[in-house]
């Protein structure tokens, strides 16, 4: 991964925008950035004039609003720390601390090691860094965990330091997850935003807390319903709760103001009660658990094409892909790398009205381009949200998000989720599609199930995990539209910068119910990634083989998108190999 100092991520941010030198992402996460080993504190008393004596005086008033607060127990202590500490602190990290760039499916984050250490530091790097060291004493006084441990209610907390600073520069995030690993009991996050430079909602990178599906425990709602502006000497704290403390990141819209924050923990002496309802734990369940749909079964797959079918594909498909000329090429290259993209798959006036529809319902909503997003946005005629957002979060079309239901009415005839649910039913749910399919990849297909989806610029995606992992081989078939009319536009997409794309991955099944990002780490120095990456492009048809093994993920979409990435995802289930054989 590429270390840089703090002071380069700060100053480009200051001049544009932070991007990580050649950035690759080479695979997914499904677990916090972590830091290295923490450190033991513990004996330290707390030094005058570092914290307010009056925000340490209100412990009873503070503990009380930590029980009530909602959705969750947290509170925000507001000037806590001495000003002059803090912004020495800041200077230090920027000018003495290297940051590494980590980006997953779950992330995207500049990073220092673990600050939990500092004691070891040899006596030059040590002398860099006084005020630094100083607050990490503070934070890991007696005295002040004994504070802590008066406002939350937590009980005894161990010696133990795990701390480290994170910088979130322009388009960085982290999604949603509880913050539940080994024996954190209590999570905290200090602001060293720019202490002259105002943070305010504009800017995005709020600390955003999620409330429970009513009736279902341990589910998140698909949407936050409190956000926390990351000021300048703010410090938030939260009881880490199993399959409760569900919080994330926005992503930060501000091209000159990095989110640098010191995050840590304090922990118990054993894991919290309900430890194995934790998001994590829910990322790493069973191979396969959430991967159960209900497929319709296709009749006549083995059959060749029909003139029947060609009268009903050619109504949808452009004539070239119809043409048995063509088909050698599509398969040889499908058999050669399990994938393919079909460029303009369909027919050019059906392609242009349903591009169409999604710039102009992109364009009502408010999304693209670096608008600000809103949640809210696109929950109309037939869209819902899908979660639980610690899993995915996206828009779906149709009937009670039911993708084989009838079709969900609509305010227009000719809007996105009409077109787009009109294709899944009519062709691509079709025995004359799956009879294409076969010509185009030699593989009889048994079953299908589909659905429309939309995700939405600042708010959408899907995460890796071992529940989606595929047990018996699929094939996936996307078809996929943006806005991409322009070369700029075209770029952004084709290059991942703003997201979107399908990422495809190996899954190290021996890793199973282990450190789930151990599986999925970024490693940028890898020749041999094991990571297919399907960008979105527009009226794109993608054929992928996902065999035993695989997960994958649809990349968060940045809020400085084009627009929203629009899609009919279906999933084939092929006839295995052996069936022939079998029945002979």
């Amino acid at each position: 991964m590429a270390s840089i100092p703090a002071a380069d991520v700060v100053a480009a941010a200051n001049a544009v925008a932070a991007e990580p030198p050649a950035k690759k992402l080479k695979a997914a996460a499904a677990a916090v950035p972590q830091p290295p080993a923490a450190g033991v504190a513990g004996g330290h008393h707390l030094e005058p004039g570092i914290v307010s004596e009056a925000v340490m005086a209100a412990a009873p008033s503070l503990a009380g609003q930590y029980q009530a607060a909602e959705p969750y127990k947290h509170c925000v202590m507001r000037n806590i720390f001495s000003k002059d500490l803090l912004r020495q602190v800041r200077d230090e990290i920027i000018n003495n601390i290297n940051a590494t760039y980590k980006e997953t499916d779950l992330f995207k984050v500049f990073q220092t090691g673990d600050l939990g250490n500092l004691d070891s530091l040899d006596p030059e790097a040590a002398g860099k860094l006084p005020g630094l060291m100083k607050l990490k004493k503070a934070l890991y006084s007696d005295e002040f965990r004994a504070f802590v441990t008066s406002v939350t209610g937590c009980g005894d907390l161990s010696p133990r330091t795990d701390c480290s600073c994170n910088v979130y520069a322009y388009g960085g995030h982290l999604l949603c997850h509880d913050d539940v690993i080994a024996n954190r009991r209590v999570s905290y996050i200090i602001y060293l935003t720019d202490p002259d430079d105002p943070w305010v909602a504009e800017d995005g990178g709020a600390l955003e807390l999620y409330p429970l599906v009513e009736g279902q425990e341990h589910t998140p709602a698909p949407d936050p319903t409190l956000a926390h502006l990351p000021s300048f000497n703010t410090m938030a704290m939260f009881t880490v709760t199993p399959g409760r403390s569900f919080h994330s990141v926005q992503e930060v819209f501000s091209e000159d103001k990095p989110r640098m924050s010191i995050s840590g923990w304090y922990h118990a002496d054993g894991p919290p009660e309900g430890a194995d309802k934790a998001s994590l734990k829910q990322l790493q369940m069973r191979a396969g658990e959430d991967a159960h749909m209900k497929h319709q079964a296709i009749e006549g797959g083995a059959s060749p094409l029909s003139d029947d079918d060609l009268g009903l594909l050619v109504r949808f498909v452009n004539p070239v892909y119809l043409a048995e000329s063509s088909w050698p090429k599509v398969r040889e290259r499908f058999e050669a790398e399990g994938s393919v993209q079909l460029h303009n798959f369909l027919k050019k006036g059906l392609a242009d009205q349903i591009v169409a529809a999604c710039v102009a319902e992109d364009k009502a909503d408010g999304l693209g381009d670096k608008q600000l997003p809103k949640y809210t946005a696109g929950v109309r005629d037939g869209w819902a949200p899908v979660g639980p957002p610690h899993k995915q979060r996206y828009l779906r079309y149709g009937s009670n998000g039911n993708a084989n239901g009838a079709p969900a009415a609509a305010s227009a005839a000719a809007s996105a989720g009409v077109l787009l649910d009109r294709v899944r039913r009519e062709l691509l749910g079709s025995g004359a599609f799956a009879r294409l399919l076969k010509a185009f990849t030699t593989v009889t297909m048994l079953g299908q199930t589909g659905e429309v989806r939309r995700f939405r610029p600042g708010m959408d995606y899907t995460v890796a995990h071992y529940g989606i992992l595929t047990t018996d081989p699929r094939l996936d078939v996307v078809l996929t539209f943006v806005d991409d009319a322009t070369d700029e536009a075209a770029s952004a997409w084709q290059a991942g910068e703003v997201g979107g794309f399908e990422a495809y991955l190996l899954a190290d099944e021996e890793a199973e119910g282990g450190g789930a990002a151990e599986v999925y780490r970024v490693n940028a120095d890898a020749e041999e990634s094991g990571v297919l990456n399907v960008n979105a492009a527009s009226n794109t048809l993608n054929l992928v083989l996902r065999d035993e093994g695989l997960m994958r993920f649809v990349k968060y979409v940045s809020f400085s998108a084009p627009g929203s990435r629009w899609d009919v995802a279906m999933e084939y289930l092929p006839e295995d190999d052996d069936d022939e054989e079998e029945e002979g």
